[in-house]
C-alpha cells in the first residue's frame, strides 16, 4: 500500500527508489514566465515551424502511419471511459480508491506490465465501481480481473500474466479462488464494461504527443540551450504526472486529452522550459496555453499538496544534469 505520497514512482505509484526531483513552486515559475493570456495562440495564427528536438525520425515515418489519424481517433474514442458527464463524485467507493490504485499498480510491476496498462485496467475499475455498488469482499477479484482483462487487451500476448501467477501474486488463491472463479471474475469484468474495451486514459495521449516531439531547437532551459537528456528529463515528469494525477478520481473531470496537454505543460513548467507554450504544441495538442491553465494551476497545487516542501527548493542545471535518477 501507499503509505504516502512521497513514495510515488515515475516508473511505478510506490516505488521508493525513485527519488523525484524537487521543482520551483508555481509563484516562482509564474513570475518569469509570460503571462497565459499573451501565450493562448490559435491554431490559424501564423508561425514558423521548427523542427522537434531529439527526435531524428519521424514516428510517423518509424511506423509508416499517419499517428495523426490515429490521435483524432483516440480523441473520439475517450468518453467511452472518462468524460465530465460520467464523471461521478459521489461514488460509494472514492474513500477507498486511493488504496485500490496503489495495490492495482504494486500488482502491475510485479507482473512486469506497461505503465500504460495499469491505467486502462484503473479506469476498467472506475467505470465498474462507479455504476455499482460492489461488495467489499470481491474488491479484490475484480480489481485483479480488471489487470488481466487489460493486459490481455493492451500487451503482448507473451507478456500477459498467467493466471495463476495472479491467483499466487495477490493471494486470491488462498482466499479459495482457482483459475476457473476467476475467470468468471473476468467475464463479470467484460459483462460490466458491455464488452467495449477500448479505454484511452492521459498517458496514451502523452505518449503520441512525445513520440510528436514537445521539445523543440529554439527552446530553452533555464536560460541556456537544450541539452541531450532534455526530451528523457520531460517523459520523467510527464510519466510522474501521469500516475499521480491517476491517483485522485477528481482529475477524471477532465477529458484525458485535456488532461495530458495540461501534464505537457507542468513537464516543460518543472523543467523550466521556456517558452512554456508554443504554437508548435498548440498544433499538436489542439489547445492554447489559456485553455489549458485551469487544469494546470489544479494538477500543480496537487502535486504541492502531495510534496509539501519539494516546491520549496529549485532544480540547479548542475543538479538536474548530474542525477542518477535520469539516466
Amino acid at each position: 500500500m501507499l503509505g504516502s505520497a512521497s513514495s510515488l514512482g515515475a516508473s511505478g505509484f510506490a516505488s521508493v527508489d525513485f527519488a523525484f526531483k524537487p521543482i520551483q513552486p508555481w509563484e516562482t515559475n509564474h513570475a518569469s514566465t509570460q503571462p497565459s493570456q499573451r501565450m493562448a495562440l490559435d491554431c490559424d495564427e501564423e508561425h514558423v515551424d521548427v523542427k522537434p528536438y531529439g527526435i531524428e525520425t519521424p514516428i510517423d515515418d518509424a511506423l509508416c502511419v499517419s499517428c495523426e489519424d490515429l490521435f483524432h481517433d483516440m480523441r473520439t474514442q475517450q468518453t467511452e471511459y472518462v468524460s465530465p458527464s460520467a464523471y461521478n463524485p459521489t461514488a460509494s467507493f472514492l474513500p477507498y480508491r486511493r488504496y485500490l490504485v496503489d495495490w492495482m499498480s504494486d500488482v502491475g510491476e510485479q507482473c512486469r506490465l506497461h505503465n500504460s496498462t495499469v491505467h486502462v485496467s484503473i479506469l476498467f475499475l472506475d467505470k465498474i465501481f462507479r455504476t455499482r455498488d460492489i461488495p467489499r469482499t470481491r474488491w479484490q477479484l475484480l480489481a485483479t480481473a480488471c489487470i488481466s482483462v487489460a493486459a490481455k487487451y493492451e500487451e503482448a500476448e507473451e507478456h500477459c500474466p498467467p493466471i495463476p501467477e495472479l491467483l499466487r501474486l495477490t493471494k486470491l488463491g488462498q482466499m479459495g479462488y482457482t483459475p476457473l472463479s476467476f475467470r468468471e471474475g473476468e467475464l463479470e469484468v467484460l459483462r460490466c464494461l458491455g464488452w467495449k474495451l477500448r479505454a484511452v486514459p492521459a498517458i496514451h495521449f502523452c505518449g503520441y504527443f512525445l513520440s510528436k516531439g514537445v521539445t523543440f531547437e529554439n527552446d530553452s532551459w533555464q536560460g541556456r540551450k537544450l541539452i541531450e537528456k532534455i526530451p528523457k528529463y520531460v517523459k520523467k515528469y510527464s510519466d510522474f504526472f501521469c500516475n499521480l494525477t491517476l491517483q485522485e478520481y477528481a482529475f477524471q473531470k477532465y477529458l484525458p486529452s485535456h488532461l495530458a496537454a495540461a501534464i505537457i505543460l507542468a513537464s516543460r513548467v518543472a523543467l523550466q522550459l521556456e517558452p512554456r507554450w508554443k504554437p508548435e504544441l498548440v498544433v499538436l495538442t489542439g489547445h492554447s496555453e489559456h485553455e489549458l491553465i485551469e487544469v494546470f494551476h489544479h494538477i500543480w497545487s496537487y502535486y504541492e499538496e502531495q510534496f509539501p516542501g519539494h516546491g520549496s527548493r529549485a532544480i540547479s542545471p548542475r543538479s538536474v544534469s548530474n542525477q542518477d535518477m535520469y539516466t
